[in-house]
């Protein structure tokens, strides 16, 4: 009777930690935010989403990117034509993300720092990449100032370069799904890209999880 029981309960055990997990009952330090803020009378702050920008997909389809709310986004940008650095980040998103589950939640965006890009072209690259990856898309934007804006919020106004045209540089951004900047990850080193699959799985669980502080110093 004992044996049955023990057997029972280690059946069981990865059932209870998922559970655990999933009604908030572990305490994680959250991922930071990135951008513009306020902050109200109770000390709560609210981060500004990423401007919308509207872009056509490798599709031919014309996407907002508030469309996209509701899923974690990892932005990548490329110039076009895609050159070699181009290509091993890629590799490098290819390596790290495709055997990430549900990818049905969350989209890798590819954005060309060239705007109006012939689909084909566009279409030619998703090929090149990860064709199964359905949730992965190659995009140029429409309007070129529109663009700039948005890319001046997303790495200029943070910090991570000194202007746009030090784009397209070696960072992914991850974007949750409120629209809100997260965080940032080097694509060149290789705890930076397993760090971003932990935190797009994160962000993924995030509704359901509870904070603990950081240790103040």
């Amino acid at each position: 009777m004992r044996k049955g029981f023990f057997l029972l309960l280690i059946l069981l055990f990865p059932s209870i930690i998922y559970l655990l997990f999933s009604l908030g009952k572990h305490h994680v330090e959250k991922i930071r935010s990135f951008g513009s803020y306020t902050v109200n009378q109770e000390g709560d702050t609210t981060y500004a989403p990423v401007p919308d920008l509207i872009f056509m997909d490798h599709s031919g389809s014309v996407v907002h990117l508030d469309d996209l709310r509701g899923k974690p986004i990892v932005l990548d940008l490329f110039p076009f034509p895609c050159d070699d650095p181009c290509r091993k980040k890629g590799v490098t998103l290819v390596n790290y993300l495709n055997e990430l589950p549900e990818r049905e939640k969350w989209i890798v965006l590819s954005l060309s720092m060239k705007t109006e890009v012939d689909p084909a072209d566009l279409h030619e690259l998703q090929q090149a990449h990860l064709p199964e990856m359905t949730n992965w898309y190659f995009a140029a934007a429409e309007d070129e100032e529109e663009l700039s804006r948005f890319l001046d919020y997303v790495f200029v106004e943070t910090g991570r370069i000194g202007k746009v045209d030090d784009l397209p540089g070696k960072d992914f951004a991850l974007i949750d799904q409120q629209g809100v900047i997260r965080a940032y990850f080097d694509s060149r080193i290789h705890k930076e890209n397993r760090k971003l699959e932990d935190a797009v799985k994160l962000l993924l669980q995030e509704p359901f999880l509870t904070w603990r502080e950081k240790d103040k110093k």
